[in-house]
Protein backbone atom coordinates (compact mmCIF):
# COMPACT_ATOMS: atom_id res chain seq x y z
CA UNK A 1 0.00 0.00 0.00
CA UNK A 2 1.60 3.60 -1.05
CA UNK A 3 1.58 6.44 1.25
CA UNK A 4 -1.35 8.25 -0.95
CA UNK A 5 -3.31 5.11 -0.95
CA UNK A 6 -2.88 5.11 3.19
CA UNK A 7 -4.05 8.42 4.08
CA UNK A 8 -7.03 8.46 1.55
CA UNK A 9 -8.23 5.18 2.56
CA UNK A 10 -10.46 5.94 5.43
CA UNK A 11 -11.65 1.96 6.16
CA UNK A 12 -9.28 1.79 8.27
CA UNK A 13 -11.24 3.07 10.71
CA UNK A 14 -14.33 0.33 9.44
CA UNK A 15 -10.98 -1.94 10.31
CA UNK A 16 -9.56 -0.88 13.59
CA UNK A 17 -13.55 -1.14 15.32
CA UNK A 18 -13.60 -5.09 13.77
CA UNK A 19 -10.31 -6.16 15.16
CA UNK A 20 -11.02 -9.10 17.20
CA UNK A 21 -7.79 -9.77 19.63
CA UNK A 22 -4.19 -8.34 20.37
CA UNK A 23 -2.59 -9.73 17.50
CA UNK A 24 -4.61 -8.47 14.76
CA UNK A 25 -4.62 -5.26 16.42
CA UNK A 26 -0.48 -5.30 16.91
CA UNK A 27 0.03 -6.56 13.08
CA UNK A 28 -2.64 -4.34 11.52
CA UNK A 29 -1.57 -0.99 13.12
CA UNK A 30 2.14 -1.92 12.43
CA UNK A 31 1.25 -2.65 8.78
CA UNK A 32 -0.73 0.79 8.04
CA UNK A 33 1.92 2.82 10.36
CA UNK A 34 4.69 1.53 8.55
CA UNK A 35 2.73 3.09 5.45
CA UNK A 36 3.29 6.52 6.08
CA UNK A 37 6.25 7.65 5.64
CA UNK A 38 8.04 7.18 8.94
CA UNK A 39 11.18 4.72 9.79
CA UNK A 40 9.66 3.53 13.10
CA UNK A 41 6.48 4.30 15.43
CA UNK A 42 5.67 4.11 18.99
CA UNK A 43 2.26 3.40 20.58
CA UNK A 44 2.29 4.37 24.78
CA UNK A 45 -0.86 3.85 27.01
CA UNK A 46 -0.78 4.89 30.33
CA UNK A 47 -3.06 3.26 32.28
CA UNK A 48 -4.53 4.77 35.72
CA UNK A 49 -3.21 2.66 38.48
CA UNK A 50 -2.68 5.02 40.71
CA UNK A 51 -1.34 8.80 40.42
CA UNK A 52 2.48 8.06 41.53
CA UNK A 53 2.66 4.98 39.74
CA UNK A 54 0.56 4.84 36.94
CA UNK A 55 1.95 1.94 34.44
CA UNK A 56 2.40 1.83 30.86
CA UNK A 57 3.01 -0.26 27.85
CA UNK A 58 4.50 0.56 24.81
CA UNK A 59 4.11 -1.60 21.24
CA UNK A 60 6.58 -0.37 18.80
CA UNK A 61 9.69 -0.35 16.37
CA UNK A 62 12.00 1.14 18.21
CA UNK A 63 15.47 -0.62 19.47
CA UNK A 64 14.41 -2.76 22.36
CA UNK A 65 17.81 -1.05 24.19
CA UNK A 66 16.49 2.42 24.03
CA UNK A 67 13.04 1.22 24.95
CA UNK A 68 13.85 -0.93 27.87
CA UNK A 69 16.09 2.43 29.47
CA UNK A 70 13.47 5.09 28.41
CA UNK A 71 10.92 2.86 30.46
CA UNK A 72 13.64 2.29 33.91
CA UNK A 73 15.51 5.20 33.88
CA UNK A 74 14.41 8.09 31.64
CA UNK A 75 10.68 8.05 31.25
CA UNK A 76 9.70 9.97 34.64
CA UNK A 77 12.31 13.23 33.26
CA UNK A 78 11.19 13.21 29.96
CA UNK A 79 9.85 16.51 29.08
CA UNK A 80 8.20 15.46 25.66
CA UNK A 81 6.35 12.90 27.70
CA UNK A 82 5.08 14.79 30.39
CA UNK A 83 4.02 17.38 28.01
CA UNK A 84 2.07 14.48 26.09
CA UNK A 85 0.25 12.96 29.20
CA UNK A 86 -0.86 16.39 30.74
CA UNK A 87 -1.77 18.20 27.33
CA UNK A 88 -3.56 16.92 23.79
CA UNK A 89 -1.58 19.52 21.85
CA UNK A 90 0.83 17.76 19.75
CA UNK A 91 4.73 17.71 19.47
CA UNK A 92 5.89 18.15 15.98
CA UNK A 93 9.10 17.21 15.43
CA UNK A 94 10.67 19.66 12.76
CA UNK A 95 13.91 21.61 12.38
CA UNK A 96 13.25 23.83 14.62
CA UNK A 97 12.23 21.86 17.34
CA UNK A 98 14.95 19.75 17.17
CA UNK A 99 17.19 23.07 16.59
CA UNK A 100 15.69 24.37 20.34
CA UNK A 101 16.47 21.13 21.69
CA UNK A 102 20.37 21.09 20.82
CA UNK A 103 20.37 25.03 21.71
CA UNK A 104 18.73 24.53 25.27
CA UNK A 105 20.65 21.28 26.24
CA UNK A 106 22.98 22.77 28.32
CA UNK A 107 20.75 24.58 30.28
CA UNK A 108 18.47 21.77 31.42
CA UNK A 109 18.40 19.72 34.69
CA UNK A 110 21.15 16.76 34.77
CA UNK A 111 18.11 13.93 34.52
CA UNK A 112 16.10 16.26 31.56
CA UNK A 113 19.66 16.39 29.78
CA UNK A 114 20.03 12.63 30.24
CA UNK A 115 16.73 11.72 28.47
CA UNK A 116 17.86 14.10 25.62
CA UNK A 117 21.36 12.74 25.10
CA UNK A 118 20.29 9.56 25.05
CA UNK A 119 17.26 10.19 22.42
CA UNK A 120 20.09 12.14 20.43
CA UNK A 121 22.87 9.17 20.78
CA UNK A 122 19.75 6.00 19.61
CA UNK A 123 18.55 8.39 16.52
CA UNK A 124 15.16 9.18 17.80
CA UNK A 125 15.67 12.78 17.25
CA UNK A 126 14.31 13.58 13.50
CA UNK A 127 10.99 14.57 11.81
CA UNK A 128 8.12 13.32 13.06
CA UNK A 129 4.75 13.72 15.76
CA UNK A 130 3.85 12.85 18.34
CA UNK A 131 -0.21 12.75 19.51
CA UNK A 132 -1.57 12.30 22.93
CA UNK A 133 -5.45 11.00 23.24
CA UNK A 134 -7.02 10.47 26.65
CA UNK A 135 -9.86 8.08 27.20
CA UNK A 136 -12.77 7.78 29.16
CA UNK A 137 -11.83 5.99 32.09
CA UNK A 138 -8.71 8.43 32.99
CA UNK A 139 -6.32 6.48 30.14
CA UNK A 140 -3.86 7.89 27.95
CA UNK A 141 -2.06 7.12 24.57
CA UNK A 142 0.60 8.65 22.74
CA UNK A 143 1.36 7.95 18.84
CA UNK A 144 4.73 9.05 18.18
CA UNK A 145 5.56 8.93 14.61
CA UNK A 146 9.50 9.55 13.77
CA UNK A 147 12.15 9.32 11.37
CA UNK A 148 15.83 8.57 12.78
CA UNK A 149 17.30 11.71 10.88
CA UNK A 150 16.32 15.20 9.21
CA UNK A 151 15.95 14.29 5.53
CA UNK A 152 13.58 16.51 4.25
CA UNK A 153 10.84 13.62 3.35
CA UNK A 154 10.33 13.47 7.15
CA UNK A 155 9.04 16.92 6.63
CA UNK A 156 7.06 16.17 3.41
CA UNK A 157 5.96 12.92 5.28
CA UNK A 158 4.10 15.55 8.26
CA UNK A 159 2.25 16.86 6.14
CA UNK A 160 1.07 14.09 4.28
CA UNK A 161 -0.11 12.18 7.54
CA UNK A 162 -0.35 14.29 10.34
CA UNK A 163 -4.14 14.83 10.10
CA UNK A 164 -5.16 11.39 9.19
CA UNK A 165 -3.12 10.14 12.22
CA UNK A 166 -4.62 12.37 14.70
CA UNK A 167 -8.59 11.67 13.17
CA UNK A 168 -7.63 7.77 13.57
CA UNK A 169 -5.42 7.25 16.62
CA UNK A 170 -8.52 8.18 19.25
CA UNK A 171 -10.44 5.46 17.78
CA UNK A 172 -6.97 3.19 17.71
CA UNK A 173 -6.44 3.88 21.29
CA UNK A 174 -10.46 3.21 22.22
CA UNK A 175 -10.31 -0.44 20.67
CA UNK A 176 -6.55 -1.18 22.53
CA UNK A 177 -8.02 -0.41 25.70
CA UNK A 178 -11.12 -2.51 24.73
CA UNK A 179 -8.90 -5.63 23.78
CA UNK A 180 -6.86 -5.48 26.52
CA UNK A 181 -9.80 -5.94 28.52
CA UNK A 182 -8.76 -3.31 30.94
CA UNK A 183 -12.10 -1.81 33.37
CA UNK A 184 -11.45 0.71 36.00
CA UNK A 185 -12.88 -0.32 39.55
CA UNK A 186 -16.46 0.70 40.01
CA UNK A 187 -17.58 0.02 36.77
CA UNK A 188 -18.69 -3.67 37.37
CA UNK A 189 -21.01 -2.61 40.30
CA UNK A 190 -21.42 1.15 39.09
CA UNK A 191 -22.22 3.86 41.58
CA UNK A 192 -25.53 5.12 42.11
CA UNK A 193 -26.05 8.94 42.23
CA UNK A 194 -26.15 9.67 45.58
CA UNK A 195 -22.44 7.82 45.96
CA UNK A 196 -21.85 10.00 43.19
CA UNK A 197 -23.35 13.17 44.61
CA UNK A 198 -21.34 12.29 48.18
CA UNK A 199 -18.31 12.18 46.26
CA UNK A 200 -18.49 15.40 44.42
CA UNK A 201 -19.38 16.99 47.95
CA UNK A 202 -16.29 15.25 49.47
CA UNK A 203 -14.02 16.37 46.52
CA UNK A 204 -15.58 19.91 47.53
CA UNK A 205 -13.78 19.68 51.18
CA UNK A 206 -17.33 19.16 53.23
CA UNK A 207 -17.53 16.72 55.58
CA UNK A 208 -20.43 14.06 55.70
CA UNK A 209 -22.35 16.35 58.33
CA UNK A 210 -22.37 19.63 55.95
CA UNK A 211 -22.61 17.15 53.11
CA UNK A 212 -25.72 15.98 55.02
CA UNK A 213 -27.20 19.16 55.17
CA UNK A 214 -26.70 20.02 51.63
CA UNK A 215 -28.12 16.96 50.36
CA UNK A 216 -31.12 16.94 53.23
CA UNK A 217 -29.77 13.59 54.84
CA UNK A 218 -28.32 12.54 57.87
CA UNK A 219 -24.78 12.51 58.50
CA UNK A 220 -24.95 8.41 58.80
CA UNK A 221 -26.74 8.28 55.57
CA UNK A 222 -23.68 9.93 53.62
CA UNK A 223 -21.29 7.64 55.49
CA UNK A 224 -23.10 5.21 54.24
CA UNK A 225 -22.73 6.08 50.61
CA UNK A 226 -19.11 7.28 51.44
CA UNK A 227 -18.50 3.55 52.41
CA UNK A 228 -20.40 1.98 49.57
CA UNK A 229 -18.72 4.39 47.00
CA UNK A 230 -15.13 3.44 48.52
CA UNK A 231 -16.10 -0.62 49.10
CA UNK A 232 -16.68 -0.65 44.71
CA UNK A 233 -13.74 1.74 43.88
CA UNK A 234 -11.49 -0.42 46.05
CA UNK A 235 -10.46 2.36 47.83
CA UNK A 236 -8.84 2.07 51.50
CA UNK A 237 -10.23 5.46 52.55
CA UNK A 238 -12.24 8.61 52.00
CA UNK A 239 -9.85 10.43 50.59
CA UNK A 240 -8.21 7.09 48.14
CA UNK A 241 -12.16 6.81 47.21
CA UNK A 242 -12.38 10.93 46.31
CA UNK A 243 -8.91 10.42 43.99
CA UNK A 244 -10.05 6.87 42.15
CA UNK A 245 -13.60 9.30 41.36
CA UNK A 246 -11.43 11.95 39.68
CA UNK A 247 -8.79 9.56 38.14
CA UNK A 248 -11.36 7.44 36.42
CA UNK A 249 -13.17 10.95 35.26
CA UNK A 250 -16.54 9.65 36.94
CA UNK A 251 -16.63 12.82 38.70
Amino acid sequence: MSKNNAVDDLHIIERIANFQNMDQFKTAMDGFLSTLGFDCWAYTVKMPDSFNGSSFDIIHTWNQEFVDRYRDIHAFHCPRLKHLWQSEVPLIYDKKFTDNDLKLLRHQPVKVKAVIEEIIDFGYHGHGFSLTTHGKHGDKGVLTLQNRDKRKDGIDAISLSFHFASAFFPLMHMKYIELKGWRPPGSLFPLTERELECLRWAADGKTAWETGMVLNVSERTVNFHMANAQKKLMASNKIQAVARAILYNLL
